[in-house]
């Protein structure tokens, strides 16, 4: 199964390929808002579902460092969509967990948590040589 979901995940030149892959960013949000409602399941203590904001999703990404990597004149939505680019890349190469993600969900500090991620998706991926 690991090398299936790796296969999904593609070959990509550079970080900023897998941003502005569009395949990625569909499954990304799925992940991403998955993961979120079973966060906020877990915090409520019942079954709930809802969506990320894009405004935490684009404040993580710049906060991570990796806005400069991404294409210039992107809106909010286009950074929130290159932001789950790399959270589902990521979770596809094995460079973090389903879990991983859902405890970044939680809590009051999502922004800063999900920066951690999508730095160290940044770092695993430089330092496996996928990049």
């Amino acid at each position: 199964m690991k090398k299936h979901l790796e296969e999904l995940a593609g070959r990509h030149q550079s970080l900023r390929d897998v941003m502005i892959d569009k395949g990625l960013a569909a499954l990304g949000d799925a992940l991403v808002n998955f993961a979120y409602s079973l966060a906020l399941s877990l915090d409520l203590r019942r079954p709930t579902g809802d969506r990320l904001d894009n405004r935490a999703l684009s404040e993580a990404l710049r906060a991570s460092g990796l806005r400069e990597t991404a294409p210039k004149r992107m809106s909010r939505h286009d950074l929130a969509n290159a932001a789950e680019a790399l959270l589902a890349y990521g979770w596809l190469k094995g460079f973090f967990s389903f879990w991983e993600l859902v405890e970044a969900l939680r809590g009051q500090d999502i922004t800063s948590s999900l920066s951690m991620l999508l730095k160290k998706v940044a770092e695993e991926a430089l330092a496996s040589g996928h990049m």
